[in-house]
């Protein structure tokens, strides 16, 4: 039962927070013109802000400053409330946090929580504000010089929505403007990938540094790997793709830049300098798988994992089919990590094959008449299952139906791969003390 409550009180703090944000966001002064949008507008937009996916299905101009206020708010306590606001439920008004409260906030978000929690939520918050700033330092000049009319604002506006990943952006064309301006798209991509790899990484990284440990985790070493192979691997699949195609006529320094930034950015953040639709269908897959993978647990990215993918690849590859288990170097990892692993990313297709089946339907007169093809709803789909929240522009051209779709798979994109993990690391070891007779099929 205190599992359950646990779960509760984990999905009571977002439902609460994305109606809140809804509402706020049909008040008339979060608009330009003064009139609101319709409801299932603004609970898109919330959803999308609070999951920190980036989606939206009405242009971003129309918001006044308050209206992006209210967005950078939500965006800000779906982000580091994830990390922070929602374990901190579970260690106050006590010392420490309960044991199996502990298990709760362990499997999703720090995996040393037993030890000092009220230090590592601290260490969270500390390092979250500072990284946040230290961006908006960074961009306050450059936003300053691009003519920017609140570029104090906007500076802040897009160093939270990097950190957070939330890929929502001041501007209607996204991050387009910026397209020239290698220095702007440096400084987003690093927040972007601090963002990305998570409290834990960042936190061992420093130890080190400071000589308070000799060598980087286990976990650390795989996210590290993971996250440098899909950066520059995306990064050069799409350079030679795109070279002399979507990119045909920039310099070679710019066709880097832009390599690199969409990289980075499909994987867990969301933002746009070249349009979507621009690219090769090779490279529209390839995104789309990366969109999948997504960032590395404990940090603020979406997507089913790196190391989830990694283990599931690793096992299909190599692993010990008669134990279920999978050697890394001088490691073996336990049966039950691997079924964890195999299990979300199973689900998480299943999932995103259902999705796509349900859009195909509230969206098959668009479908008819030529103007949505069933690829751009797979992307779709993928984008706000994993949080990402890049688009080939039909977001706002879903029926009322196509976006109830879109704001479910964002809030079980964002809170079910949580639940789904938490029940599989719950029952496992209960179901293996329970002994079935056992059969076999054919396969393959």
């Amino acid at each position: 039962m205190k599992v359950v409550s646990g779960n509760i009180k984990f999905f009571s703090y977002f439902i609460l927070l994305i109606l809140t944000g809804s509402l706020l966001l049909q008040l008339p002064w979060c608009y330009v013109e003064g009139e609101p949008v319709a409801y299932v507008d603004a609970l898109f937009t919330s959803v999308s802000a609070v999951c920190v996916t980036g989606l939206s299905t009405v242009p971003m101009d129309i918001y006044t400053n308050q209206g992006f206020f209210v967005i950078l708010l939500l965006i800000e306590f779906g982000g580091l409330g994830i990390l922070t606001f929602v374990s901190l439920i579970f260690s106050l008004p006590k010392k420490k946090i309960s044991l199996l409260n502990g298990k709760f906030v362990k499997e999703y978000f720090i995996a040393d929580v037993d030890y000092n929690p009220r230090k590592i939520l601290k260490s969270i918050f500390e390092y979250t504000i500072i990284i946040q700033f230290m961006g908006f330092v960074l961009l306050l000049p450059a936003l300053y010089l691009s003519g920017s009319k609140d570029w104090v604002f906007d500076s802040l506006f897009l160093s939270i929505s990097a950190f957070c990943n939330a890929g929502f952006s001041p501007y209607n064309t996204s991050l387009q403007p910026f397209e020239n301006n290698f220095y702007v798209l440096t400084v987003i991509m690093g927040l972007i990938v601090l963002g990305g790899i998570g409290f834990i990484v960042i936190k061992n990284c420093s130890q080190i540094l400071q000589g308070k440990a000799r060598k980087l985790a286990l976990h650390s070493k795989i996210v590290l790997v993971m996250a440098v192979t899909l950066i520059v691997g995306g990064a050069l699949f799409i350079f030679a793709v795109e070279e002399k195609k979507c990119f045909a006529d920039y310099s070679f320094i710019k066709k880097i830049f832009l390599s690199l930034f969409q990289s980075v950015t499909t994987r867990t953040a969301g933002f746009e300098v070249t349009p979507q639709g621009s690219f090769d269908a090779s490279v529209t897959i390839f995104d789309t798988l990366l969109m999948f993978i997504g960032g590395a647990p404990g940090s603020i990215a979406g997507g089913v994992k790196t190391t989830t993918v990694f283990v599931a690849v690793l096992y299909a590859i190599d692993g010990n089919q008669q134990r279920n288990t999978v050697k890394i170097g001088n490691y073996q990892l336990p049966p039950e990590l691997v079924n964890k692993a195999i299990t979300i990313v199973s689900r998480s297709i299943l999932l995103l094959f259902v999705v796509t089946i349900l859009l195909s339907f509230s969206e098959s007169a668009s479908l008819d008449a030529g103007t949505m093809r069933i690829s751009e709803l797979v992307f779709e789909a993928t984008s706000a299952f994993a949080t990402v929240g890049l688009s080939h522009g039909i977001t706002g051209s879903l029926s009322t139906t196509g976006k109830i779709i879109l704001i479910l798979t964002m809030f079980i994109g964002r809170t079910g791969i949580f639940a789904m993990s938490l029940h599989i690391s719950r029952y496992s070891t209960e179901d293996n003390q329970v002994g079935y007779p056992k059969e076999s099929v054919l396969l393959g």
